[in-house]
């Protein structure tokens, strides 16, 4: 087998047409309301735009993540999740109006510093797949192209991506209240056709 980049030069991910998804408008009548954020995204943001990749992900690793605010919800002891959600929504800033898999190969110096053990590759699929579900519904059907680019890039590595694609319910397990049958089918089935071709090992598909 060639190189990952060479290997995953003729695959072809097809790509979905944008679908927004409303964002929720706060009540006026309410004095006061929790939180939505982390404090912690905005940290990271600030910090990111003046340092290296490398000192952003040691930045990263000292921000923690035993608890953090994720969609308004309090995940607790989960810092891998919480980690790479950090990841996803200050450091990589990923637009929920473009496509994933450009933004990510655009910050693989990024993604690869921040990279962990399988633990830590598992959660970031996870939270992408979260990311999705929240913040850009067509990624449901472009997920194929983030696979694509996570491993070509060696940010996350085969055994991770095979494993997550045969477990329908890995946000379930970690944030029930987020997890949507359907939409766990969807993004599996828009990658099926590139990790089928990834475990055939073969150069062209």
């Amino acid at each position: 087998m060639g190189s990952r980049v060479t290997q995953a030069t003729g695959f072809v991910s097809a790509r979905s047409s944008k679908v927004g998804v409303p964002m929720g408008e706060p009540d006026d009548e309410e004095e006061s309301s929790e939180p939505e954020d982390d404090e912690r995204i905005m940290k990271l943001l600030t910090y990111t735009g003046k340092h290296t990749p490398e000192e952003t992900a040691a930045y990263l690793e000292e921000l923690g993540g035993d608890d953090a605010l994720i969609y308004g919800d309090l995940w607790v002891g989960k810092p891998l999740h919480a980690k790479a959600f950090f990841l996803l929504m200050a450091a990589a800033c990923l637009n929920d109006e473009l496509p994933l898999a450009p933004q990510i190969l655009e910050k693989r110096a990024l993604f690869k510093a921040c990279k962990g053990g399988d633990e830590a590759q598992s959660a970031l699929l996870v939270m992408l797949e979260l990311f999705c579900i929240k913040e850009r519904r067509a990624g449901l059907a472009e997920f194929g192209a983030v696979l694509k680019v996570l491993w070509e890039r060696d940010i996350v590595e085969q055994g991770v991506i095979e494993a997550w694609i045969d477990n329908e319910r890995a946000l379930q397990e970690v944030h029930p209240g987020h997890f949507s049958q359907t939409d766990a089918e969807t993004v599996r089935q828009s990658s099926r056709e590139f990790v089928e071709w990834l475990q055939a090992g073969e150069d062209e598909p």
